[in-house]
């Protein structure tokens, strides 16, 4: 074949797997050369085309069945298919005769992270570095780093990827990793300075703009993130996620109608987007216009109904206009998209609730507790089911049961406190307030409206005086 052909063509290889299949329609054997059975296999692989790459595989190997290249193809079809033993067994044989080729080494780390051996995977990638040319070290660089996130070993995996920012070809895609990678360490601090920098050595990188944002909001300097959003705006004034962040950021300083302005700026540019439907119907609803808010979420789920947030905000609407039978619903189809999502939970809960559905509340209660026992409402919300019921027994058991996951949440010790004056047990509440106290002195305000009867009490008055802060 000639050397001037160029196979990374996308007509051409159209043509090759054009061939193929009809070879297979109509099951007569054609010939391919080695590196037409190379493509076809990478083409079908990256496709996930598992019954077309195998077929692929099997005639390389009738064909070439002493090509070595074929042969790590066969090994990676192996791993694909879940026979790690028999890939990596194939892969050690070949190596012991080519010890020194890259695309095997990187084959074979392939198949450690596949089967959850990021460290033997890491291992082997590092090897390759050693013998792979000079452009495909940043590559190998982003794939050490992945293994290392899998790890959670987020530090090296930011030094892996700052080395593929030294050599990369494409920094902008490098510089969303590593603010991601900050996102997991939560340092916005380094967050900030990191890509400060790279804005000095590069002024108009949109990635180095955004992500500087994305770390502003964050670490809530929310003025600032939109600073850098609207830099990135400058460079590019089609940058959605932009836009979006950039109206998240108003949301947070509570600017809804800035923030509903920068969203239909967004619906200029895609105005089939449900994220930004959502956004503004938050906003809206925040604005008590449930008129709009409605309307809003109702787009999102006609343009995207697999997306659970916009059913969840329906819910709340219709709850909020007493329909709450009718949210439920909705919740419901919510929680049906996202299974993991304690708020969900706790939402549902609080409907039923209001409909005097304690036993469905219970169980909304117990999944969250299931998913996360660490969500910092779920505890006192589900305290004040029984609260409500004048069952303070069971809510004292449920905050001391709340106390084991989450030792140090004042709401629970302010409640757990309120609860065990309202039980005349003055002792263990006094406990209880005074750790809560030294935890959060301004959550006293939310135990004196669950328990006013404290501003009759001089000991406890004296307690709160105790902790306030010194002006």
């Amino acid at each position: 074949m000639s050397e001037d052909f160029q196979w990374n063509d996308d007509h051409q290889v159209e043509l090759l797997t054009n061939r193929f299949e009809e070879m297979i329609h109509n099951g007569n054997p054609v010939y391919f050369d080695a590196e037409e059975f190379e493509l076809l296999i990478d083409f079908y692989q990256n496709a996930f085309n598992t019954e077309k790459s195998r077929l692929a595989v099997e005639l390389a190997m009738q064909q070439h069945p002493y090509n070595s290249n074929l042969k790590v193809k066969q090994a990676r079809q192996m791993a694909a298919e879940g026979h790690f033993i028999k890939s990596l067994e194939l892969l050690n044989k070949l190596e012991t005769a080519e010890p020194n080729d890259p695309d095997l080494i990187m084959t074979k780390g392939s198949v450690y992270s596949m089967m959850m051996e990021f460290g033997k995977a890491i291992n082997e990638y590092k090897k390759a570095l050693v013998l792979a040319d000079q452009e495909d070290m940043e590559d190998i660089y982003a794939t050490i780093a992945f293994e290392y996130e899998n790890l959670s070993d987020f530090d090296h995996a930011l030094l892996y990827l700052k080395k593929a920012l030294t050599i990369s070809k494409q920094p902008e895609q490098v510089l969303s990793e590593i603010g991601m990678v900050f996102e997991l360490l939560n340092d916005m601090d380094q967050a900030i300075t990191f890509f400060t920098q790279q804005i000095d050595i590069n002024p108009y990188s949109t990635a180095s703009w955004f992500n500087l944002g994305l770390a502003y909001h964050h670490a809530e300097l929310f003025e600032k993130a939109i600073d850098a959003f609207e830099y990135v705006l400058a460079i590019d004034d089609t940058h959605m996620q932009a836009l979006l962040s950039c109206g998240q950021s108003y949301e947070a300083l509570e600017q809804f109608n800035k923030a509903i302005e920068t969203y239909h700026e967004a619906l200029t540019i895609n105005p089939e987007d449900a994220q930004t439907y959502y956004r503004l119907g938050e906003c809206y609803e925040k604005h008590t216009d449930y008129t709009q808010a409605l309307s809003h979420y109702q787009k999102a789920t006609e343009i995207d109904e697999f997306m659970a947030e916009p059913w969840a905000g329906i819910a709340v609407i219709f709850d909020e206009e007493d329909k709450t039978k009718v949210a439920v619903k909705y919740m419901d189809r919510a929680i049906e998209l996202d299974q993991f999502n304690t708020e969900f939970l706790l939402i549902k809960a609080d409907m039923h609730i209001k409909l005097k559905e304690y036993a469905q509340a219970v169980k909304c209660f117990k999944k969250a507790e299931e998913l996360d026992p660490r969500d910092p409402d779920l505890w006192v919300e589900y305290a004040n089911l029984y609260i409500l019921q004048h069952q303070f027994e069971k809510a004292n058991q449920v905050l001391k049961t709340g106390l084991i996951h989450q030792p140090e949440n004042s709401r629970i010790l302010y409640r757990l406190a309120g609860i065990l004056l309202r039980q005349r047990n003055t002792i263990q509440a006094q406990y209880y307030l005074e750790t809560a106290l030294e935890t959060d002195f301004e959550g006293h305000t939310e135990f004196l409206e669950f328990y006013p009867g404290a501003l009759e009490n001089d000991h406890i008055l004296d307690m709160i005086k105790i902790y306030a802060p010194k002006s």
